[in-house]
């Protein structure tokens, strides 16, 4: 009797049999099973399996041990639910892994009754979804960069006036901006997925475009013109577009991105400053005409001299004929006036030695002063900005000195209303009686500056604003990368390897629009100290052998170079000509770095084997956004923005930039900087003369 006692009833055997084979079907089944009281208070058993730690005693603070102290509460209220309502227990929630990192789980509980219906314990059962709620949160975070990213261009492109679009290559519409559904008069819903004839284009505009996107799918290049098209509200305009290609990974055009500009008012201006040029021609061959028929009356008045005897009524004839000649020089005159005028044109008159200075109505207007103001040459210097105030004066006095031709763009500060105004100042020595004046014509350009500033506000904004992007997306693939290499895909590796190539590339260009962008707006700022060249020649020495393998650079030895610079500008011209050196000469040839002393001039030089430039693009080479063009250049990216940074640079060193190439054997592009001495005798001169 006693042994029987403790086997359990003949009608309970099947059910204990079952419930062996269910926690056996668990545990094979489970990454975690465990087993607890029927309070939840004391942990009877846990088999983490690797995943959490191994409980192989009661225990009865376990809560602390697997759970974070964020998911408490919620673990604890799902407890109390479940043992309140005698539920199967299931929560997903996170838990502390075996190596005291972080994980997730969803666990499962089934309570356990008596033949009382009391219950006596719970059975559990989890499983590790770390992986899985790790991917779900990246896609998370994926899914919020994503919108914020479109919100930013939405932003970005709804606050410029320009057109901005993008065509897959069936000629259908996949973006466009809020001012060009503005102009078609339609909504995003109306528009988008549509083609040209859909979106109100007519037949012949339609096939040119479509010839366009032809021409840039298969040649990469853009496309730019000039055409008519009706806006919704405003008739028929005229419009500067761009077309430009948009290529993937693979190089190969995926669709065709365009930005159109309403030029109108600008086709106007120009038709009118044409026909004021036309009229303004007629004026001068009737001067001419004029001239020579005043040659003609002088001729016959020096004859009549000559011929005393002859009678007052041929006197009087040659007196209305000379009235009537100065009559014609009048209203020539006040036909000139006019066409000035017309053009919205001010005039300026300097008596080269007095520098007295006189000026119209018009130009006292540009200076801020009232028409009856009087203004000394001083006056009109003053009220030029005081960054460009120099400059002009320097010009203005070489052309009194040496007869060069004044042309400049600068803004004026109003005498009495204190307005900025943008003017183009245009002019020249002029000689009458025996005396030299400086005249010349000057008309206001504020709207086109207005339009270059703004231009460079959103260049640096969006450059700006790609950095960051493109900083998480170099993260990205060199964590990938790292993954792959230790993961044995050597295929997958190499790839994340050119995408992060192509990523520094793009950094780069984006780093020089922003440095373009800064220096064209005056905020790159030239901080001059005394350094030494040689120091900062070996500095880039070592950069080289640290970071080039795949030429041979060779510094010539350099001694103590002493100049007053600003040290990070110029280790960035002497780093863009050794980048440039290496990018445009063949695998392992020679690239050869000297500075030498010349004329009070250290002159840096940097020599290499490569492809050479043509005569004709030599003189162009520093120019901004200028590329040499040719079929050997397809596979060199660039926009044609370091050499152009460079020269602007040497320039507010008060030095000087060039290149001497020959076509096939290689170039040298060198710049010299004044010594330090040197420098402040050319300041002190200027001074003087000033």
């Amino acid at each position: 009797m006693t042994n029987s006692s403790h086997k359990p009833p003949l009608n309970k055997q099947p059910v204990a049999a079952s419930e062996d084979r269910f926690r056996a079907l668990i545990s094979a089944t489970s990454d975690i099973v465990y087993s607890m009281s029927a309070d939840w208070r004391v942990m009877q058993e846990l088999d983490g399996r690797g995943f959490l730690s191994d409980t192989k005693q009661p225990m009865a603070d376990w809560l602390p041990k697997y759970v974070p102290s964020q998911d408490l509460e919620k673990v604890k209220t799902a407890i109390d639910e479940a043992i309140q309502e005698k539920k199967i227990f299931q929560l997903e929630h996170r838990v502390l892994q075996a190596d005291g990192s972080p994980g997730w789980t969803f666990s499962r509980a089934v309570p356990i009754f008596n033949d009382k219906g009391e219950l006596i314990e719970w059975f559990g059962a989890a499983s590790d979804i770390t992986e899985r709620k790790r991917t779900e949160e990246a896609l998370r975070e994926e899914r919020e960069r994503s919108e914020q990213q479109k919100r930013l261009y939405e932003t970005i492109t709804a606050g410029t006036p320009d057109l901005i679009y993008v065509f897959d290559l069936n000629y259908r519409f996949t973006y466009a901006n809020s001012a060009l559904l503005s102009m078609w008069g339609k909504t995003w819903d109306d528009a988008i997925g549509r083609n040209l004839l859909e979106n109100g284009y007519e037949p012949w505009h339609a096939e040119m475009h479509e010839r366009e996107i032809d021409h840039i799918k298969a040649t990469k290049q853009a496309v730019r013109g000039e055409v008519a098209f009706p806006h919704a509200t405003l008739g028929r305009r005229i419009y500067d577009y761009i077309l430009t290609p948009v290529v993937n990974d693979k190089g190969e055009v995926e669709a065709v991105a365009g930005t159109t500009r309403d030029v109108t008012e600008r086709k106007e201006w120009e038709l009118t400053l044409a026909r004021s040029s036309e009229e303004l021609q007629t004026i001068n061959e009737e001067m001419a005409a004029i001239n020579e028929e005043m040659a003609t009356t002088n001729e016959e008045m020096a004859a009549t001299n000559e011929e005393l005897t002859a009678t007052n009524e041929e006197l009087a004839v040659l007196n209305e004929q000379l009235l009537a000649a100065q009559q014609k020089i009048e209203e020539a005159q006040m036909a000139l006036r006019l066409a000035i005028n017309a053009a919205n044109f001010g005039t300026w008159f300097i008596q080269s030695e007095t520098r007295e200075f006189v000026a119209d109505a018009r130009l006292k207007e540009f200076f801020g002063f009232h028409p009856d103001d009087e203004i000394l040459y001083d006056d009109a210097i003053n009220q030029i900005h005081q960054d460009y105030r120099q400059q002009a004066a320097e010009l203005m006095e070489a052309t009194f000195s040496k007869g060069t031709r004044f042309d400049m763009e600068y803004p004026i500060i109003g005498h009495h209303d204190g307005k900025t105004r943008w003017v183009r100042g245009i002019g020249e020595i002029q000689r009458s009686d025996g005396k030299d004046f400086f005249a010349g014509v000057l008309h206001e350009i504020t709207e086109k500056k207005e339009d270059e500033l703004r231009k460079n506000d959103f260049i640096a904004m969006v450059s700006h604003e790609l950095k960051t992007p493109l900083t998480s997306v170099k993260g990205y693939t060199q964590m990938l990368h790292s993954k792959m290499k230790r993961g044995g895909d050597d295929f997958a590796a190499s790839v994340l390897e050119k995408a992060n190539t192509q990523v520094a590339k793009m950094t780069s260009m984006i780093n020089g629009f922003l440095n373009v962008s800064r220096l064209e707006s005056g905020k790159i700022h030239i901080d001059l100290q005394l350094i030494d060249l040689a120091e900062l020649i070996k500095e880039a020495e070592e950069e080289s052998l640290a970071t080039i393998s795949s030429h041979q650079v060779v510094f010539e030895p350099v001694e103590t170079t002493m100049v007053n610079a600003d040290r990070d500008k110029i280790e960035q011209v002497i780093h863009n000509l050794i980048s440039n050196a290496v990018k445009y000469s063949p695998g392992g040839s020679i690239i050869n770095v000297a500075c030498t002393i010349v004329n009070g001039m250290a002159n840096i030089s940097i020599k290499d084997q490569g492809m050479g430039i043509k005569p004709d693009d030599l003189p162009k080479i520093f120019d901004r956004f200028y590329r040499v063009e040719g079929s050997h250049m397809y596979s060199i990216s660039g926009f044609g923005i370091g050499l152009y940074l460079c020269s602007e640079i040497i320039d507010r060193h008060h030095g000087k930039i060039w290149a001497e190439s020959e076509l096939g054997r290689g170039s040298t592009f060198s710049f010299g900087l004044p010594l330090s001495g040197q420098l402040q005798n050319w300041i002190a001169d200027d001074v003087c003369q000033d």
